[in-house]
């Protein structure tokens, strides 16, 4: 059974076992995560830089790489996923979608990079 929750369960299933009942985050495949990421970024550098989003491989450090080159776009279309969100309605829900999106995204981004990512985000939205 699926449980739509806010906050740090997000995304979790509720799992019972014999040994009980908890939540276990779901796994997203890093080609789910890299096909996010490349529309982030814009299909076309990703592919300019690395092939086709559904085929690519690229190393972590190379697409890092890529990353820093775009993480204003990244966050400005992160803000505008937000904007258009059912569920975001203020800031702090704006800044709950954003953690939420930056979970799916997983180790692609580095600490470093998310964290530049919450700054921007949260200077667009800061309004809300």
């Amino acid at each position: 059974m699926v449980v739509k929750s806010t906050g740090s369960w997000v995304n979790s299933q509720l799992v019972a076992s014999r040994r009980g009942v908890g939540y276990h985050r779901r796994v997203i495949p890093r080609r789910e995560r890299l096909l996010q990421l490349a529309r982030l970024i814009g299909i076309e550098a990703f592919t300019e830089r690395f092939g086709p989003p559904h085929s690519a491989e690229p190393d972590s450090q190379a697409l890092r790489a890529l990353i820093d080159e775009w993480l204003e776009d990244i966050a400005s279309r992160l803000v505008e996923e937000a904007a258009a969100s059912d569920d975001v309605i203020d800031q702090a829900s704006a800044e709950s979608y954003l953690d939420d999106r930056l979970r799916t995204l997983g180790d692609l981004l580095s600490e470093a990079q998310a964290a530049r990512v919450r700054e921007l985000f949260r200077a667009q939205t800061a309004g809300w």
